[in-house]
C-alpha cells in the first residue's frame, strides 16, 4: 500500500512458506520477515529469514535462518542489520529472551548477540537510529515493560520503562525518528502508547485506534 495517498493494499508476492506471527524488518532496498509458526502438518516454530525487493513486486526468497525457531517475536532494524528479539516456542509455550542479529549486506544466518532481561512473547518491536526496543508481551502473564538494546555493540538489553497498560497478542508497533508507538493488543484493545527514544522512561497514552485489535478468549480477533 502507498504512503503518498490513502488506498487499499495490493497482493504483490508471496513468502517462501505460509506462517503466522513473524517479525518484519526493513533496509533501503528490501523488506524481511523472520521466524513465525507454521501449522502443517503440526504446529512448528520457524527459523526462516525471508527477503523481498522494494524496487519490483516479487516473491520472497529464503536467505538464512534464526538461531532458534520461535514466533511472536519483536522485529527491529538498524541501518546495517535486522534484529529478532524475544518471542516464544510452542507447544509447549516457553518464552524466549534471545536477541538475534542478521546482516543486510549479505544473505546469511542470524547470530545470537545478547539476551533481553526477561523472555517476552508477543511484544511490539520498534527501532531508533541507535537502539532496538520491544514493549509488552507475555512471559507468562501480560507484561507492560519496555526493553531496549544497543545497535552499536552486541550485548544484553535493559528494562527502560513501562507501557500505560500491560498488553500482549495482536499488538502492532511503529517508529518515528523520535518515538516508538505500541498499538492495540489484549486486553487494552485500541490504546496507542508513545515512548521517547531520546531518554528512557514510561510511555504515555496519546490516542485510540478506530477499531479494537486483540485476541479474544475464543482465539478470534475482535
Amino acid at each position: 500500500f502507498p504512503f503518498a495517498v490513502d488506498a487499499n493494499a495490493t497482493d504483490v508476492g508471496d513468502a517462501t512458506e505460509t506462517r503466522r506471527a513473524s517479525s518484519g524488518h526493513s533496509m533501503e532496498t528490501h523488506g524481511y520477515a523472520s521466524g513465525g509458526q507454521i501449522s502443517t502438518p503440526t504446529f512448528q516454530n520457524n527459523t526462516t529469514i525471508d527477503k523481498y525487493p522494494f524496487s519490483s513486486d516479487a516473491n520472497a526468497s529464503d536467505v538464512g535462518d534464526l538461531s532458534q525457531g520461535r514466533d511472536r517475536t519483536g522485529g527491529q532494524s538498524s541501518t546495517t542489520h535486522g534484529y529478532t528479539s524475544g518471542g516464544g516456542t510452542s507447544p509447549p509455550f516457553t518464552p524466549v529472551n534471545t536477541i538475534d542479529k542478521f546482516p543486510f549486506s549479505s544473505d546469511a544466518n542470524a547470530t545470537d548477540v545478547g539476551d533481553l532481561p526477561s523472555g517476552q512473547e508477543g511484544g511490539g518491536g520498534t527501532s531508533s537510529t541507535a537502539s532496538g526496543y520491544i514493549a509488552g508481551g507475555w512471559a507468562p502473564g501480560t507484561m507492560n515493560n519496555i526493553q531496549k538494546f544497543s545497535f552499536s555493540s552486541d550485548g544484553n538489553g535493559s528494562d527502560v520503562g513501562d507501557l500505560t497498560v500491560a498488553r500482549n497478542n495482536s499488538q502492532s508497533a511503529s517508529s518515528s525518528t523520535t518515538h516508538g508507538y505500541t498499538n492495540g493488543g489484549n486486553p487494552s484493545g485500541n490504546i496507542i502508547d508513545k515512548y521517547s527514544f531520546s531518554s528512557d522512561g514510561n510511555a504515555t497514552d496519546v490516542g485510540d485506534l478506530s477499531t479494537i485489535y486483540a485476541w479474544g478468549a475464543t482465539g478470534q480477533q475482535v
